[in-house]
């Protein structure tokens, strides 16, 4: 009995980690004040299969979270932030999560 369920709960982990659909890469990049976030996530639907959480924390406080309802492009998710007077040094990290499963994320410093 031991078995089946071992071998049961082992597939349906399987089955989660194949399905897993993070963002391939996410680029973050800053210029004139704008914070510019794309996550590269290719999908053939943009309102069923869709990055929906876009977190950014700015020196490990979180700064803005965007819930997205349907990706901005079959290609990927791309957001521009206004982010304005931070000092050189300052810690950008952005996290992304698919609709389905998975996350990814990416991080610059100024």
């Amino acid at each position: 009995m031991k078995k089946i369920i071992l071998t049961i709960l082992a597939m349906t982990v399987a089955s989660v980690i194949v399905k897993a659909d993070p963002a391939k890469k996410v680029n973050v990049t800053y210029k004139d004040g704008i914070l510019k976030i794309e996550a590269l996530h290719k999908v053939k639907d943009v309102s069923l299969h869709y990055i929906d959480l876009i977190t950014v924390t700015v020196d490990g406080k979180e700064y803005k979270v965007i819930k997205p309802k349907k990706q901005t492009s079959p290609a990927s998710e791309v957001v521009e932030i206004p982010l304005q007077g931070k000092p050189k040094g300052t810690k950008i990290e952005v996290t992304t999560r698919c609709n389905e499963f998975g996350k990814k994320s990416g991080s610059l410093t100024l």
